[in-house]
């Protein structure tokens, strides 16, 4: 084909731009993971499932038929998306119906919480013990009424919970000060931890938006041995809970990063166990597809051709299709909504509509225990509600809507149940100056 001059320049520009994009760290194309999908790439399409080592669409109730035959199968998550955790019940709950005996394994408990766990299943406790005794708002800083459908459905059902996490003191230690400063009492208490992986090393370096090459490397292999100890915990608690119960599909809910590419627990479960296993992961679908640089650049060549005359003549227009080819119409000839991510990401791809906005507000910031007066903030998240309204790292925080509280999770689970649109009073004590912060909680608007 030639080309001329004009579209050659515009063909080089292209190259320069596709690999400057604004997105370059994107952990959803890595060549990583299974050998034999890491290398292509696969259209995810909205509200559909596709199976990546067979290269198909499958209806859930086919989905449902090909993982129930896995012992453990791990379900990713985006820990603040109402539409990830929904998918997570659906599955639960479609294994139930499909005759199978489910028990769950959770990233957000410890074992030391399993007695917990089970009298609420079992009902045992109310919902208010429940949370009381898995201290639920010091243990997970994500808002529970994402998972609530979960534990109510796990209740009705009488499903196993295991915590299957290590308790947080112990990543914590690691990260700051790595895992020689654990005491030889604290390393009895973790699992062998596994920092060998080259390509999972790399995926973490992604995710960690190449942090690695502006930090000292001591600095890194901490950070990223705690991120193993997460993993190795998990792993073996998949292990012990599919031991416990050999009739049962385990059914793992993890954050993503755990799961994706099958290099986090799902290494950990292949290399010290004989179960099979299974990875489902979301895919955020935009709502409307944006025409690829590469199909501008055809577009382009084309109308190039037709200036200089290279173009022949058209051939005879064909009868359209009655049925348009797989992915490429959609209602009134709109393409389908999708989104390109490499085969590899994880058995299996659930495209889900892409959130504007998370159901729930989250403030950004967090607090000490309390103290004489009230709650210190410790931090303050960049770009948060709690920046923008101006709480401030060292703030002591008095009374949130005219109410004190005596324990830090009780003033976490009144910030829990706070909606969009709802007002908040934060009384605050700042420099020996009582200050009031008050004002709308609002979505920040989309740009």
């Amino acid at each position: 084909m030639k080309i001329t001059n004009a579209v050659l320049i515009f063909l080089l520009l292209l190259m320069s731009a596709l690999f400057a994009e604004e997105n370059q760290f994107n952990t959803d194309m890595l060549p990583i993971g299974n050998a034999n999908t890491k290398f292509d790439f696969c259209a995810v399409k909205l509200n559909k499932i596709f199976d990546t080592n067979n290269k198909s669409d499958l209806a859930v109730e086919d989905f449902i038929n090909k993982i129930k035959d896995y012992r453990v199968i791990m379900v990713g998550e985006s820990h603040t998306s109402e539409t990830n955790h929904q998918v997570q019940l659906e599955i639960i709950k479609k294994l139930i119906e499909a005759g199978q005996t489910v028990c769950l394994a959770l990233e957000m408990f410890n074992p030391a919480q399993n007695e917990a766990l089970n009298n609420y299943a079992s009902g045992k406790t109310n919902e208010e013990e429940f949370l009381e005794e898995v201290d639920y708002f010091n243990t997970w800083g994500h808002n529970y009424r994402y998972y609530k459908p979960i534990f109510d459905y796990a209740r009705e059902n009488k499903l196993k919970m295991y915590g299957v996490n290590i308790e947080h003191k112990y990543a914590s230690k690691i990260g700051r000060s790595g895992l020689k400063s654990l005491t030889e009492e604290e390393q009895k208490k973790i699992p062998e931890i596994d920092t060998s992986n080259v390509e999972h090393r790399f995926f973490f370096k992604v995710a960690m938006e190449g942090m690695d090459a502006t930090m000292p490397a001591p600095v890194f292999n901490k950070i990223y041995t705690a991120q193993c100890l997460w993993d190795a915990a998990m792993g073996n608690g998949a292990i012990k809970a599919a031991h416990e119960n050999p009739e049962s599909n385990v059914v793992l809910l993890a954050g993503s990063g755990h799961v994706v590419y099958n290099l986090g627990i799902g290494k950990i479960i292949k290399n010290r166990s004989n179960l099979s296993f299974t990875s489902v992961v979301c895919v955020d679908v935009p709502d409307t597809v944006k025409e690829s640089l590469m199909m501008r650049v055809k577009k382009s060549i084309k109308k190039e051709k037709e200036k200089t005359g290279e173009s022949k003549e058209a051939p005879p227009k064909m009868k359209k299709p009655k049925i348009p080819p797989m992915g490429m119409k959609h209602g009134m000839g709109s393409p389908i909504p999708h989104k390109i991510v490499i085969r590899s990401l994880a058995d299996f791809l659930w495209g889900i509509p892409e959130e504007k906005h998370e159901k729930y507000p989250s403030f950004g910031f967090s607090i000490n225990k309390k103290e004489e007066t009230g709650f210190k903030v410790k931090r303050v998240i960049p770009e948060t509600i709690a920046e923008e309204q101006g709480i401030k790292r060292g703030d002591v925080i008095l009374s949130v809507d005219g109410k004190e509280f005596e324990k830090m999770a009780d003033l976490k689970k009144h910030l829990h149940f706070k909606n969009w649109k709802d007002s908040i009073k934060f009384e605050i004590l700042r420099k020996e100056e009582k200050v009031e912060i008050e004002f709308l909680i609002e979505q920040e608007k989309e740009k």
